[in-house]
């Protein structure tokens, strides 16, 4: 059995890695403040488990096998046109109605939550790409056993999950010093980023197939 100590120090080790994560942006982030501007910090909290509920199932594809076939060109390809289409239609959706605006206290925006954070972040092939780096990184430097990457990741997903949080509630407590206006530009900007971040993915899906004699 793995020690306590060693296990604190690969907890602690996540818990890092968690912290360096929390300063990506990307598609994920625009999705989470979105909802937390429009419908407050439950509904920022159910993207935020859906979140993390992915990366957990993309941590578990990965140390089960599947890591080299998604981030392989043909299957990241494939991960990408699917990522595009989905972006492109959640960021479409968002301009379009950016001015349907329900007061955050309702807590009951259109959708999904928890499945938008979930699809948002599980369909982006970079995602499958720093999971398949993390887990051969941790698996090179301390070893493969379940009592390695179990803390590791653990605090990497814990960390993750308490700053999407953290983010959600921010978002949260400034939307009830904005106005309606305010809310549906933000919203309207959160749709074009998504649309951008989606016609980014499909060209970059797409030019290497066009590229290609």
């Amino acid at each position: 059995a793995t020690p306590v100590r060693p296990m604190f120090g690969l907890y602690f080790e996540g818990i890092l890695l968690g912290g360096v994560c929390a300063f990506f942006v990307g598609p994920v982030l625009f999705t989470l403040l979105d909802a937390s501007l429009q419908g407050g910090i439950r509904t920022g909290a159910r993207v935020a488990l859906g979140i993390a509920v992915s990366d957990v199932v993309a941590i578990a594809l990965v140390i089960a096998g599947l890591g080299p076939i998604l981030t392989h060109p043909a299957g990241a390809r494939i991960l990408g046109l699917a990522g595009g289409l989905i972006l492109l239609a959640f960021g479409g959706a968002l301009a379009w109605k950016a001015n349907q605006i329900e007061a955050p206290t309702a807590g009951r925006p259109a959708g999904h939550p928890f499945w938008a954070g979930f699809t948002v972040n599980f369909v982006n092939p970079f995602v499958f790409s720093f999971w398949v780096g993390a887990v051969g990184g941790v698996g090179t430097r301390h070893g493969w056993t379940p009592g390695v990457l179990v803390p590791t990741f653990g605090g990497m997903v814990t960390t993750i999950l308490l700053t999407d949080l953290l983010k959600a509630a921010a978002a949260s407590a400034l939307s009830r010093h904005l106005t309606g206006p305010v809310l549906a530009a933000a919203r309207r900007i959160s749709g074009l980023l998504l649309l951008v971040a989606g016609l980014a993915l499909l060209l970059h899906s797409l030019v290497p197939t066009i590229l290609e004699p």
